[in-house]
């Protein structure tokens, strides 16, 4: 600004000494140019509506598409605005974030971006920020959002074959001598119609086939609740694992979840991870069914994190037990102690160390049905899976994608 009046006030002493009349007249045209032009330049990007469109939730290795929309109610257009967009790591394409565009009077434009979730987390996306000015680059005005929207990225959900694990595993409901209730799902063979049987559960095409009433038999269940167990504390993974181990955790438990409750069973969430939203534990899903319930329990696993115990020491060898308060053996025992007979509680950790084994045996003891998928390669696993299982526990391996890739050409052969 300094050097554009020195430009004036040079103009205007050569017109002065130089008798120029068009020299005034350059100050003239130049200046109110300049006068308009700052003018303008603020009044218009002040009558730009900035609006944001994108969803606010999506899947590990999904695409999200964000539209800004722009929209002038003034009559003069803007020359040239820049959109320039702050986008998270995780969840840049390498394309370019930032365009120019244009926008007429009381018109709009829609301008796309793209992110892809490389990895889960709760990303603030932004701030927006619009850079416009004058032609001749006179002024420039600067507008930048202030409410920032927020992505959540979901963990990856695998099936129970992606995961290395046995379709048919122990969870969620057992047979019982009691009819507590009739699972219509379970049927189990016809029956001879009696007083007072529902309308709705006669067989009609048997009846029709052996030409009298017959209803359905349904076997009787108890639908228990599962609660899966999320390990992440930090010290309980092998150094070289912590990051891989413990994100291959969350697609371990995203995915039991996801498994469960699509057999409409009621599935609760447990974990001594890092909650960012509360800076302490994670609050207890309790367990309930439904795909609402479900994205509740996929809204939690985005965000967790590995929780580090400050005042233990790191041991830095593998196999070795975790000196952390929050490893298994003894934050566990106080967070399932009101759960209710028959309840099954699977475990997600990366390793089962004594101490633990002898806490499971004690819960199986007093009648819940324990499970644990280990996540990460443990040494003498078939041994310690031998102990478990004499002890009334069942172990499982979750071998890792690249590890179930490299094994299929063997299966095929």
């Amino acid at each position: 600004m300094i050097d554009f009046f020195s430009l004036l006030l040079i103009l205007f002493l050569l017109a002065v000494f130089l008798r120029l009349d068009w020299i005034y007249y350059l100050i003239y045209v130049v200046g109110g140019i300049w006068a308009f032009s700052h003018w303008q330049t603020r009044r218009s990007l002040g009558k730009v509506n900035v609006q944001r469109r994108m969803p606010s939730r999506a899947f590990t290795g999904e695409t999200v598409d964000a539209d800004v929309i722009l929209h002038n109610s003034s009559l003069l257009p803007l020359p040239w605005v820049r959109i320039q967009e702050s986008v998270p790591l995780d969840l840049q394409t390498g394309e370019s974030y930032r365009l120019v565009a244009s926008v007429g009077g009381r018109s709009k434009v829609v301008r796309r971006f793209r992110f892809y979730c490389h990895r889960r987390g709760y990303y603030q996306v932004g701030p927006l920020r619009l850079t416009t000015g004058d032609l001749f680059g006179f002024a420039q005005a600067v507008w930048e959002e202030g409410e920032k929207p927020h992505l959540t990225v979901y963990p990856k959900v695998l099936t129970l074959e992606q995961l290395g694990l046995p379709s048919r595993l122990p969870f969620g409901t057992l047979r019982s001598r009691q009819r507590l209730f009739m699972d219509p799902t379970r049927m189990a063979g016809v029956r001879p119609y009696v007083s007072g049987d529902s309308m709705r559960h006669i067989h009609w095409r048997a009846s029709a086939h052996d030409d009298t009433l017959l209803v359905k038999k349904f076997q009787p269940s108890i639908a228990l609740t599962t609660m899966i167990v999320l390990d992440l504390d930090q010290l309980s993974y092998p150094p070289r694992e912590r990051l891989g181990g413990s994100e291959w955790a969350v697609v371990v438990a995203a995915s039991l979840a996801n498994h469960i409750i699509g057999q409409r069973q009621e599935t609760g969430l447990l974990s001594n991870g890092l909650d960012p939203f509360s800076g302490g534990d994670a609050n207890p899903i309790p367990g309930q069914n439904g795909q609402g319930h479900l994205m509740g329990i996929l809204e939690v696993l985005a965000r967790i994190q590995l929780r580090r115990d400050a005042e233990a020491d790191d041991p830095m060898e593998e196999g070795h037990l975790s000196p952390s308060r929050f490893a298994l053996h003894r934050w566990l025992p106080s967070h399932v102690a009101g759960l209710g007979w028959g309840t099954t509680l699977i475990l997600v950790t990366p390793h089962i160390s004594e101490p633990l084994l002898w806490s499971l045996h004690s819960f199986n003891r007093k009648g819940l049905n324990v499970q644990v998928v280990v996540c990460v390669r443990q040494p003498a696993f078939e041994r310690t899976r031998q102990q478990a299982e004499a002890m009334g526990i069942g172990v499982h391996q979750a071998l890792w994608e690249s590890e179930l890739a490299q094994m299929a050409p063997l299966q095929k052969g």
